[in-house]
């Protein structure tokens, strides 16, 4: 069915969710899953630039949290049966959805899963969605998988729910 499954990953639980599902589904269609996640360096607070505490290099603060990040969803997917590798990309300034569509493509994926926190309403409109620009762009079929756990909130995922974008 899918040979080639990437599955963009960010420390939420969504994309655990996401990650899970995908780890499944590749174990099941006996497909190699391939993690990406995209470290952005983001602006210091105003708080921090006041009192200095600014890290020298935020970037590299950035790649080390991403690799930390793959290695310990990648342990996750491989107990749960999958062949996965992974790829830590550094943004660049670049949108996350324009660098999961080039890694897609180059690594020539045929299924793209992504957890997505199904906000709806304003939330959606102040938070964005990195999902949401990632099926509008897609050119390979896009599984969306939604975690109904509330970030921050303590304990495993609840209830997760699957649907095909």
């Amino acid at each position: 069915m899918y040979a080639r499954i990437l599955v963009p990953v960010d420390a939420s639980h969504a994309a655990t969710a996401g990650m899970m599902e995908a780890a499944r589904l590749a174990r099941l269609c006996d497909a190699r899953l391939r993690l990406l996640h995209v470290a952005e360096a983001g602006l210091p607070s105003a708080e921090a630039i006041l009192y200095q505490v600014v890290p020298a290099d935020l970037g590299s603060t950035a790649l080390l949290a991403g690799a930390a990040l793959l290695e310990r969803l990648r342990d996750d997917a491989m107990r749960e049966g999958a062949a996965v590798d992974s790829v830590l990309v550094e943004s660049d300034g670049r949108k996350v959805h324009e660098i999961v569509n080039e890694q897609a493509q180059a690594w020539e994926a045929e299924l793209l899963v992504l957890g997505t926190h199904g906000r709806r309403g304003i939330d959606r409109l102040l938070a964005g969605s990195v999902a949401e620009q990632v099926v509008r762009h897609a050119e390979i079929p896009v599984l969306l998988v939604r975690s109904t756990q509330v970030e921050g909130q303590d304990g495993g995922l609840q209830s997760i729910a699957a649907a095909i974008a």
